[in-house]
């Protein structure tokens, strides 16, 4: 019988699998990466891939998934600290970032899957997905502005905030660069809020 153990390299089993399949499906893709290349690059054998996920299909719907559930939890748990409604902006920011910088290749995996989808891939609504952190920042501009906070359209602004740090994310997992943390998270919020007037950010 084949049971969950401690993986020698890299913590239990299914983590070893998890960790060398997104590798494999963010560099490759879906189709072009192989069970065989899995295996071998989680240091298991084909019964034991088929023990924990069934399949390929089942094992690459489920880390999606599963990184998706992780990823949100890390914004709502940021959009709720902070007092004011850029404080919990920058908290988001920051949160996105983090979880950039620990999991490059799951989020390198989530923009091929938006811009280089492939036939034949498992069906997983990325748009739905992706659009989450979106509504959280929508509604965190929506309280701002109830409180007087923050002016403009909820809308706009939240694309703003969400393209600035698409674009950042997309530029550091090609050059590594720029330096995505908390710092970096509150000047691109000063500056999308407060525009180059050099007005006090109330920090």
């Amino acid at each position: 019988m084949i049971t969950e153990r401690k993986h020698p390299r890299n913590g239990t089993t299914r983590e070893a699998i998890h960790a060398a399949a997104t590798m494999l499906f963010a560099q490759q893709g879906y189709a072009a990466t192989s069970t065989r290349e899995i295996c071998a690059a989680a240091g298991i054998t084909k019964p034991v891939l088929y023990y924990h996920f069934g399949s390929k299909e089942q094992l690459y719907q489920e880390l999606i998934l599963d990184a998706s559930n992780e990823y949100r939890k890390a914004l709502l748990r940021a959009s709720r600290r902070g007092k004011s409604a850029e404080q919990k902006i920058v908290n988001v920011l920051d949160a996105m970032f983090t979880f950039t910088r620990r999991s490059p290749h799951l989020v390198r995996l989530g923009f091929r899957m938006i811009f280089a989808a492939e036939k034949g891939t498992p069906p997983i609504d990325i748009v739905e997905l992706g659009q989450f952190d979106q509504r959280l920042m929508q509604q965190i501009v929506r309280e701002g502005i109830k409180k007087g906070e923050l002016h403009g359209r909820p809308i706009e602004i939240a694309e703003a905030l969400g393209g600035v740090a698409a674009l950042h994310i997309m530029d550091f997992l090609i050059t590594g660069k720029p330096t995505l943390d908390r710092s970096h998270a509150q000047s691109q919020v000063d500056l999308l809020l407060h525009g180059c007037t050099g007005r006090p950010t109330g920090r």
